[in-house]
């Protein structure tokens, strides 16, 4: 039987039959704007409700200005728990290679816990240092396989140019096929308006919804409306 994790986020889990496989690395895919770190922090504050040892692994933002953006959502859980069940980690300057082989292991197993919540945010950094694909494959192959063995994992990758346009870019081929599950969000314009909307692109050993659902951040963070058409 499959286990699932609850993701903690307002109608995401009616959508994939219950939550995200236990032990998986998703990857998040959006522009910017599009909600992607509001949903990994919201994904970690689920696990820090129920007691697990979260990860936040930043490639851009300092530990102030995420509090900042906690607070401003009302998710008091990470300064309560910071150093203890959460745990913040920022990777600065640009040897992002060594930072996923050699030290974001070194932090994972110093604090190795029975199952955690982990989030890269964004992975995109790694992507434009490593051009050579097959570099990029073995590096992300070990990393992947490395999170899985800690516990549940999200990873965003940034998405440039039209936003309107929701293909799958090639330059990220290889995150996308090596994860369990790709989450797509999405900025889709009718009639001068923007509609935030979620598609499910891939889920491994589960069933997930085929469709796009509209969704919005609120005070209290992301809610997804299952049931309603994005349009």
């Amino acid at each position: 039987m499959i286990e699932k994790v609850k993701s903690g986020i307002s109608g995401f889990d009616a959508i994939v039959s219950g939550g995200f496989v236990k032990n998986s690395v998703v990857t998040i895919y959006g522009s910017p704007g599009a909600g992607k770190s509001i949903f990994c922090t919201e994904f970690l504050r689920e696990g820090l409700k129920n007691g697990e040892k979260v990860f936040y692994i930043s490639m851009e933002q300092d530990i102030d200005s995420f509090l900042e953006q906690c607070d401003s959502f009302g998710f008091k859980e990470f300064r309560e728990n910071l150093n203890s069940n959460f745990v913040f980690t920022r990777m600065s300057g640009h040897d992002f290679k060594n930072f996923l082989s050699i030290e974001l292991p070194k932090i994972l197993q110093n604090r190795k816990e029975k199952h955690s919540r982990i989030v890269i945010d964004p992975l995109t950094p790694f992507l434009w240092e490593v051009k050579d694909p097959s570099l990029q494959r073995n590096v992300l192959t070990d990393t992947f396989k490395m999170l899985r063995e800690f516990g549940t994992s999200l990873v965003t990758i940034e998405r440039y140019g039209d936003i309107n346009r929701m293909e799958l870019l090639e330059d990220i081929a290889i995150p996308i096929y090596l994860s369990d599950m790709v989450i797509l969000l999405s900025m889709v314009f009718n009639q001068n308006f923007y509609q935030k909307a979620i598609s499910i692109v891939k889920m491994r050993f589960s069933s997930h919804s085929a469709g796009m659902h509209p969704f919005d951040i609120g005070n209290n963070g992301i809610n997804i409306f299952q049931d309603q058409p994005v349009f």
